[in-house]
């Protein structure tokens, strides 16, 4: 969602001035451990107790959930500058959609430990990790809304203005399961538009 992008701490220039300005503090970010994805690789599964967050440094990842007819409800999409994650960090809590790559996509770790040593140990972080959190839920809290009262072409419009970076990055069919309609209902809607031809197809 576009609200989880409007934090300071999601934006790389603020998060490289901020680690300029103290250098222990930019020794643990590059001790980090940085993870490499290809398309279609999973980053963390459904089930599975998460107990990091991830910043996405170049990439796309979405995030998704499976009902028990196996099909997959898009959930959200992360790319440059997005963090990842769910609950309430630092708390560990069991992840109920999977994080999967959608393209070559590199990644930043972390640990809900160092997440708590660096609210403990750097105080100047302390209010951007909180406007992060505040972000996170306001976006959820934005996507339920959307879902609950718009048509599924306002739904479609809003996609196309938040998050414009990245439209034409994602496939059109992942594009429908996020907007929660079919791939026959977005075809309908993108020809009454005029875009029939924009975005990427199926792959």
């Amino acid at each position: 969602m576009s609200t989880a992008l409007n934090c300071l701490i999601c934006r790389p220039p603020e998060l490289e001035r901020l680690l300029q300005a103290d250098p222990a503090m930019e020794q643990v970010w590059l001790a980090l451990p940085r993870q490499s994805l290809a398309p279609k690789q999973v980053l963390h599964p459904a089930g599975d107790t998460l107990t990091r967050s991830w910043l996405v440094e170049q990439g796309l990842v979405r995030t998704y959930y499976l009902n028990q007819e196996g099909v997959e409800r898009n959930r959200s999409f992360h790319a440059e500058g997005s963090w990842l994650g769910g609950g309430v960090p630092p708390a560990p809590s069991i992840c109920p959609y999977t994080m999967e790559a959608m393209e070559q996509t590199q990644v930043v770790e972390l640990p809900y430990a160092t997440l708590q040593a660096w609210h403990d140990n750097f105080p100047p972080i302390r209010p951007l990790l909180q406007e992060a959190m505040n972000c996170l839920f306001t976006g959820q809290a934005q996507r339920e809304a959307e879902l609950l009262t718009l048509s599924p072409l306002e739904r479609y419009q809003t996609f196309m203005a938040d998050q414009a970076t990245i439209v034409a990055r994602v496939p059109i069919h992942h594009v429908a399961s996020y907007l929660g309609i079919s791939n026959v209902s977005l075809s309908r809607i993108r020809a009454r538009l005029g875009i029939a031809n924009q975005g990427r197809g199926a792959s």
